[in-house]
């Protein structure tokens, strides 16, 4: 058997680096997903508490307390919106932790699912909201 020579070892060793620097970057990438997910979430909630927060003000500031901003549907849409962040930074934990598993095991296979279930809610609520809202505001 002849020694392997030290370019080989080099490049070998190159390559093994290579590797490594990949799936780091790839578990970063699955990170910083996961993090964003989080961000829109935390908006979710901070618009939907908003809506519930905004809706309560108006009402109790109304003398006879019969104001009821969008016919209660705003708040009713502020609750959805609370309720929907957690249950899409549930599915963005689940699709983080599933990642990372397919990652360690260098087993990747995409999905949609979680983009799709964002996509329809956030869908739904935006149609919602422009429905409802309409000429809600107190004059």
């Amino acid at each position: 058997m002849r020694p392997e020579e030290p370019v080989d070892k080099e490049r070998k060793k190159e390559e093994e680096h290579l590797t490594v620097r990949a799936h780091v970057r790839a578990h970063l990438a699955n990170e910083r997903t996961f993090l964003a997910w989080v961000r829109t979430c935390l908006a979710l909630i901070a618009f939907g508490f908003v809506l519930v927060r905004w809706t309560s003000l108006i009402e109790m500031a109304s003398p006879t307390g019969a104001v009821r901003v969008g016919g209660g549907h705003l708040k009713i849409m502020g609750e959805i919106l609370l309720g929907g962040a957690a249950v899409l930074l549930v599915l963005a934990t689940i699709r983080f932790l599933s990642v990372r598993r397919q990652l360690i095991r260098g087993i990747y296979r995409p999905a949609v699912t979680l983009d799709l279930v964002a996509v329809v809610f956030l869908l739904v609520i935006t149609v919602l909201l422009a429905f409802f809202s309409r000429g809600t505001l107190p004059h």
